[in-house]
């Protein structure tokens, strides 16, 4: 087996490095960049002819949640 070039680091450190920037950021800077972000996707999806869809698409439940809500409202209205 070939051997990886040493800057091939595992998950955790790789992980690391990358949120190393915002470790230490202010809730001010966390929020320019996190609206930096908003303002880059909503230019990018602007330019999508299948915008519409994309912001109509909801992630299906997963069915244990679905169980777990019929649960849920039945025993909030009073049936077993």
């Amino acid at each position: 087996m070939a051997r990886l070039p040493n800057w091939v680091v595992d998950n955790a450190t790789a992980v690391a490095r990358e949120a190393e920037p915002y470790r230490d950021m202010t809730p001010e800077q966390h929020f320019r960049a996190t609206a930096a972000a908003c303002r880059a996707a909503a230019r990018q999806l602007a330019q999508r002819p299948d915008r519409r869809r994309l912001l109509d698409y909801r992630d299906p439940l997963p069915d244990d949640s679905i169980r777990l809500l019929r649960r849920m409202r039945a025993a909030y209205r009073g049936r077993p």
